[in-house]
Formats: structure tokens, C-alpha cells, sequence
């Protein structure tokens, strides 16, 4: 299933790496850190690593299922999730309360944002929804021993990582 996630994946990874540069170079350090490990110690965790197609730590699948409004308290913070709506539905929104939204929640629907910091949920639709969530988990960044991203993505550190590409 990781090799039929590759081009999605990448792309997830990509935007991450354009809306916050640090956290996505995090990421990918945590990610070589593993596959260093993992080299020695666990074939089959190197396999899987091999053909890991982001800087995420997990990947979630929720389908057809509405989701209560809730926080996630295992993030961070100052860290993004990215979540991916696909399928075949009508009538789906995300809340996003401690901003005062509502989202539509078509398919190919993108979002980042901190699921710990934002309370958010989505109503329960007629057809086929399916949500891929990207998140990262903080104990696998203490074991690789990544140091964490310890800043807020802010508009001046993104335009200082974009700087470069502008010219």
C-alpha cells in the first residue's frame, strides 16, 4: 500500500516542505536517523522505510466516519497536520471552532493546521468519504534524537525559505 501512496505522499511532503520548511526538514532527519537504525537493527522496518514516501511519522485512514469535535493531544502545538479528503460525498464540512469557520469539505480537500492547538470536527455525509491524515508523533523524534522544531511557522521564516526560489 506505501507503493501505491508515493505520488500522493510526495506531495503532501512537498507542501509541507513549502509551508513549513523546518518542521519538513525535521521530518526528513528523523526519517534518516530511522533508516540508519533500522539498517542494523530491523530488515523489515528497513523495507518499509525504503519506500516511506514522507516527512510524516504516520499515515491515518478514517472512512466514512463523521469525527466529534475534538483536539489531538499527541501532536505538538507549533507542528502540522496535513489531512487529505478523497472519495465520492456532498454536504461534508470541516468546523474549525476556535477560529469561528466552517470549512466545505469537497474531495481532493487539503488542510494543515495544528490538531492540537484547533479544535476541529467533520459531519457524518451520504456516499464514500475517505480522510488521509499526516501527522508526526514528538516520542519518535526524542528516540531518532532530531532535535524538535521549536519555532512557530511565522510569515517572515517563511518568506526568509522562499527568499532563495523568488529570484
Amino acid at each position: 500500500w506505501l507503493q501505491d501512496m508515493i505520488l500522493l505522499s510526495s506531495l503532501v511532503s512537498g507542501a509541507l516542505s513549502i509551508i513549513h520548511p523546518q518542521l519538513y526538514a525535521d521530518g526528513m532527519r528523523r526519517i534518516h536517523a530511522l533508516e540508519s537504525w533500522s539498517t542494523m537493527n530491523n530488515s523489515r522496518m528497513n523495507r518499509a522505510l525504503s519506500v516511506w514516501p514522507t516527512a510524516f511519522t504516520n499515515i491515518s485512514l478514517i472512512a466514512n466516519q463523521s469525527t466529534p469535535l475534538h483536539c489531538d493531544p499527541q501532536s505538538r502545538c507549533d507542528w502540522f497536520d496535513m489531512i487529505i479528503n478523497v472519495g465520492e460525498y456532498d454536504h461534508c464540512t470541516m468546523a474549525i471552532p476556535t477560529l469561528g469557520v466552517e470549512l466545505l469539505y469537497k474531495p481532493g480537500t487539503a488542510v494543515a493546521f495544528s490538531g492540537r492547538l484547533l479544535q476541529h470536527g467533520v459531519n457524518a455525509v451520504e456516499g464514500n468519504r475517505y480522510c488521509l491524515t499526516y501527522y508526526m508523533r514528538d516520542n519518535i523524534h526524542y528516540w531518532a534524537k532530531v532535535p524538535r522544531c521549536a519555532d512557530w511557522m511565522r510569515m517572515d521564516s517563511l518568506e526568509d525559505a522562499l527568499r532563495p526560489t523568488l529570484l
